[in-house]
């Protein structure tokens, strides 16, 4: 019988041996499924407009109203906070802003669908409603196919963790590599749409949470379990241990308390890993439990070597049961590779046009407008190809110490942006963003906030997207690659050249102050465009 002293012992045990992949694997999932809110923009709602002009406040105004409003925001509870402040500092488009647009202000979809539709019958905003209703079903179809297989990925990496102190960042994509996904997509709609409805009685969405808290994991040791037994098993597992969990979750209402004068940052750096460690070794204790009581469940747990204390460093894929050897010949997601020059030119694009897409996005379906961003006119935003290269190139050599790769990432792209916004300031007079208002922000060109995410999306660049990157492109004959890549650089070079001559601006672009950001963060008045 598991109780919370050694669970939470275990788990720290495992943090102490696992802590930068597991961190890394913590915080990319939540940016994924929005549990975690950063943007980069100034926020019109920290403006103070008069008269035409307006005054933004310095640093150590941010800070101290942080604390008002933490102060504030306690009395509705800790997760309300960072969304209270972000309401106060962050807007709704920009580079990295919010992953999701207005129609999950509420973290939920449903949400997006009756506003599409009130728009379009009561609101006589037809074409904006029917943007906005595109928007709740592209949200609706990655929630189901994308964010929910991945959170049983995720719960993959977290049980092997447990056990070895090397586990691959690629266990993530688990139920694709053995090609379970659609069930898993099926399990985890199911858990998704039950929820829902219990939601709706007085108090039975708090306990069938308890009651599926073991799905995920049931799903991740066999993602061919029916998706019947799932919830059977997983209720069977939880029955007695329901309040059992619920106390476990209530014994870290401590570190809450204290994530309070950190800004939320506890939260993400120790708490959140250290509750999903605790929630895989309780998955195992309950395992062993269910194995001990019924033999018979042993055709549902099918993986032996989720035992903890195996010694060994590396789990052993090619024993697993659904181990698939056609999939690991057709993609190897290993960091520690050398990349072609063709490599690099076609990530280069990629990751511009990827962020050209993104930025596109948040305007299109936030704002029911398109806006071509950026300074170029081509669908490519090159400071997102630009430092994805550059980390690769500069940090590929420093990724077996991941803290060292997020901080370093950080200084990397970090002088890229400032560099960039340096130029466009001098050479056009005009911002393509600012951070003025921010906290720890310098010069208005970066700030702390964008940089955390900059660094999170460059570790995820260099250990999983570069490398899946670059086993897609090696498939490319390499005469077809080099002629690929001599087009994309030459409309690429035509483009810098007119772009120069001729920026791209407007509304959503560059209509941010048109001024100069002084060398001192102080109260000041600029004029609006």
């Amino acid at each position: 019988m598991w109780n919370r002293a050694t669970i939470k012992k275990e788990s720290r045990a495992v943090l102490r041996g696992n802590y930068w992949r597991i961190l890394a694997v913590t915080l990319l999932l939540l940016f994924l499924t929005n549990g975690m809110r950063l943007s980069t923009h100034i926020d019109n709602a920290a403006v103070y407009f008069i008269g035409g002009r307006f005054e933004t406040p310095t640093n150590a105004d941010i800070v101290n109203d942080w604390y008002a409003s933490i102060r504030e925001a306690g009395m509705k509870g800790d997760s309300q906070i960072l969304e209270y402040l972000g309401e106060r500092y962050t807007p709704k488009k920009g580079v990295l802003a919010q992953f999701y647009n207005r129609m999950t202000a509420d973290k939920s979809v449903l949400y997006g669908f009756l506003n599409a539709l009130n728009d379009m019958m009561f609101k006589n905003h037809f074409g904006q409603g029917i943007i906005i209703l595109l928007g709740a079903v592209l949200l609706l179809l990655f929630l189901i196919f994308i964010a929910n297989v991945m959170q049983v990925g995720r719960c993959r990496f977290i049980l092997e963790a447990c056990s070895y102190r090397e586990t691959r960042f690629e266990r993530i994509l688990f139920p694709w590599r053995v090609k379970r996904w659609k069930n898993v997509s099926l399990i985890m709609f199911k858990k998704s749409l039950l929820l829902m409805l219990w939601d709706l009685t007085i108090i039975g969405g708090f306990i069938k949470r308890y009651s599926y808290q073991m799905v995920p994991y049931l799903a991740a040791e066999n993602p061919d379990i029916n998706h019947r037994e799932v919830f059977r098993l997983s209720m069977q597992m939880m029955k007695g241990n329901k309040f059992r969990a619920f106390l476990l979750d209530l014994s870290f209402i401590g570190w809450y308390l204290l994530n309070l004068f950190t800004l939320g940052l506890l939260r993400y750096f120790f708490i959140q890993p250290y509750m999903e460690v605790a929630y895989g070794k309780l998955y195992l204790a309950l395992r062993a439990d269910a194995l001990m009581r019924d033999p018979g469940m042993a055709q549902y747990m099918i993986d032996r070597n989720l035992c903890p204390g195996t010694g060994a460093v590396k789990y052993p894929v090619e024993s697993y049961p659904l181990y698939n050897p056609e999939v690991k010949r057709w993609i190897r997601i290993h960091y520690d590779r050398k990349y072609s020059w063709q490599s690099l030119i076609l990530m280069f694009f990629t990751f511009s046009f990827i962020g050209w897409l993104w930025e596109v996005s948040l305007h299109l379906f936030g704002d029911g407008v398109f806006v071509n961003r950026g300074f170029f006119h081509g669908p490519w935003l090159p400071i997102y190809g630009t430092g994805g290269v550059l980390v690769l190139v500069l940090l590929k050599r420093f990724a077996k110490k991941p803290w060292l790769t997020f901080l370093l990432a950080i200084v990397v792209c970090g002088a890229v942006e400032y560099f960039v916004g340096w130029f466009l300031w001098t050479t056009q007079k005009m911002y393509w963003w600012n951070y003025s208002g921010y906290f720890l922000n310098l010069h208005g060109r970066i700030c702390a906030e964008g940089l955390i995410v900059f660094g999170l999306g460059s570790c995820a660049f260099i250990y999983i997207l570069a490398p899946l990157f670059d086993e897609l492109f090696r498939r490319i004959p390499r005469r077809a690659a080099a002629v690929i890549c001599a087009i994309l650089l030459t409309v690429f070079a035509a483009d810098m050249v007119y772009s120069l001559i001729n920026p791209n601006s407007g509304a959503g672009i560059t209509d941010y102050e048109h001024a100069e950001v002084p060398l001192k963060n102080d109260y000041r008045k600029v004029t609006m465009l």
